[in-house]
């Protein structure tokens, strides 16, 4: 199999120094890291660099003080090695590993040190072993082996936890993950890691209210993995809410009554996912005045921050004038309890419905919401507090569940 002779090269030496030379003169790399035991060492020297066929541009050694021990042995490559790169000015990307010699021990903490870092693996083996075929490699029967990527088996088990992590609203820590996965595995493997790393950008930024921004993002993974779930039905449910939730946010983008929606959604995965029942009540909360906000605006043209007086109703102007004017700004400011008070006033279907559950129901749960840590108190909310608030938000406002957004969950 022909490949591109690498930058550089980590390569473990043992008592055979042909495995090496063979290895070494196939690849052919600029840069070649020994890593020896002290009894080791001369031999890169003496026996290996002498029979190269061509000149690398530097080499250098990781020299292990115990053959038999693996902390040892990780512990010399896991520190050096990283420095070295960094004087050869030479790329992670960049480096192949070959475990071909010395101890198991040595050849396992190679592979250990290096797994976050490298991505092609080579082994050198053969055809024909002294001992009836048990024993090394004979002389000139050396055969170059290049070992698949591993991380493309390892990205299918990191993936699980990039799902996790995603499906509890941790939509920047999957991008990480994910980020991490597509530089590692294999070029056919990268457009699918990559589309779930944008499609996990896309919902972090959804979650924080950066909608058109989400919205670009998700449709740039969308048709690659539309085209994944045609091969893979178990991604049928995540692929199909993904377009779902384009197609809310391409409406979102001209309805901005959506945005209370969005709104609560918001707050549910605050509590459903992350169980931050304060940040959900509080989002709740804002919930609650934007679906006051935008009737006030839509039906009557009135900005609860700036109320005009000639839009209030002439037998009651003069009350809300005087108790809502702020001194400072001289506007007419409306805040929660007032702007449904005043749909109320203007016979609007949801001012009634919020005044028919205002004293059973809503006065006492907002007089929690205002003695909590995120408000003007120093208590915390509790679940059963979020839910009735929840709740009874749907019941006043006629928003109904099936309508809320629905963020996907990842099973891959």
């Amino acid at each position: 199999m022909m490949r591109s002779n690498p930058k550089a090269i980590l390569i473990s030496v043992g008592g055979s120094p042909q495995p090496i030379i063979k290895s070494l003169n196939e690849q052919r790399p600029e840069y070649i890291c020994f890593f020896t035991s002290e009894a080791t060492k001369d031999s890169t020297e003496k026996d290996i660099l002498p029979c190269l066929t061509y000149k690398p541009r530097h080499w250098d050694w990781i020299i292990t003080p115990n053959a038999e021990g693996l902390s040892e042995c990780y512990r010399e490559i896991a520190t050096r090695l990283p420095d070295i790169l960094k004087k050869w000015n030479v790329k992670e990307s960049e480096l192949i590993v070959d475990y071909t010699g010395g101890t198991k021990t040595m050849s396992v903490a190679v592979t250990l040190a290096t797994i976050e870092l490298s991505s092609t693996y080579t082994y050198v083996g053969g055809v024909e072993r002294n001992k009836n075929g048990v024993g090394i490699v004979i002389d000139g029967k050396e055969r170059m082996l290049y070992l698949d990527n591993p991380w493309n088996e390892i990205a299918f088990m990191d993936k699980k936890r990039a799902c996790i992590l995603f499906n509890k609203a941790r939509y920047a820590s999957a991008s990480e993950v994910f980020a991490v996965i597509e530089e590692k595995v294999s070029e056919n493997h990268k457009p699918f890691f990559k589309a779930l790393k944008n499609m996990s950008d896309g919902y972090d930024l959804w979650d924080r209210f950066k909608h058109e921004d989400a919205r670009t993002r998700l449709y740039s993974c969308r048709d690659i993995l539309k085209t994944y779930s045609l091969h893979n039905k178990k991604s049928d449910g995540f692929v199909n809410q993904l377009l779902q939730n384009i197609n809310f946010l391409d409406k979102h983008k001209d309805n901005a009554e959506l945005s209370n929606h969005d709104l609560i959604s918001n707050a549910r995965r605050r509590a459903e996912l992350e169980c931050k029942y304060d940040d959900a009540v509080a989002r709740l909360y804002r919930a609650m005045e934007a679906i006051a906000q935008f009737k006030l605006k839509t039906t009557y043209d009135i900005d609860s921050s700036n109320v005009k007086e000639d839009l209030i109703p002439a037998d009651i102007r003069g009350e809300f004038v005087s108790k809502y004017r702020d001194n400072k700004d001289n506007k007419i400011k409306l805040g929660l309890y007032v702007s449904y008070d005043l749909l109320n006033k203007l016979n609007n279907p949801l001012g009634k419905n919020f005044f028919e559950f205002y004293e059973k129901e809503i006065r006492g749960l907002l007089d929690i919401r205002n003695n909590s840590i995120l408000a003007h108190g120093y208590r915390s909310v509790s679940q059963e507090t979020y839910e009735k608030l929840l709740e009874v938000i749907l019941k006043f406002s006629g928003i109904k569940r099936e309508d809320l957004p629905e963020f996907p969950l990842l099973e891959i």
